[in-house]
């Protein structure tokens, strides 16, 4: 258990989608990987995702529930790298440090509980021995 800072290290170019444009709606969309700069816990993906669907800003231009992540990456599932440039980079910025933060910020309450139950254990250990000691005394009297 330790704390993150995970960054987009750039565009994964080899990855990106192609767009259908077969002129349905959205057909001009297409998936827009973005690689990080290290392996992503579960839980701090799951918290982009969330930051990502209800960012604290963005443009008029933001689409919640286009973002995915996992591992060392992140997907914008139906964008276009003008759209990622223009509207979403600095939502997608934005949403990377808050994850960081609130992972963090949750990995140091984890640990602090942690730490706390193990005192409290070797607390208990140290009195049960202490009285078991007591209780010793006087068996072969």
């Amino acid at each position: 258990m330790s704390t993150v800072n995970i960054q987009i290290t750039g565009i994964d170019t080899a990855n990106v989608g192609q767009p259908r444009n077969d002129g349905t709606p959205g057909s001009a969309l297409y998936r827009v990987p973005f690689k990080l700069s290290a392996q992503a816990p579960s839980e701090w993906c799951e918290l982009l995702v969330h930051l990502w669907n209800r960012p604290p800003s963005f443009s008029s231009m933001h689409r919640p529930g286009i973002a995915e992540a996992h591992g060392d990456r992140i997907v914008l599932t139906k964008t276009t790298l003008e759209e990622v440039e223009q509207y979403h980079k600095e939502t997608l910025k934005l949403c990377v440090n808050e994850a960081n933060a609130q992972y963090n910020a949750y990995m140091t309450k984890k640990l602090q509980q942690l730490k706390a139950r193990e005192e409290e254990e070797e607390r208990t250990r140290s009195s049960i021995k202490l009285k078991a000691e007591e209780v010793n005394k006087g068996w072969n009297d």
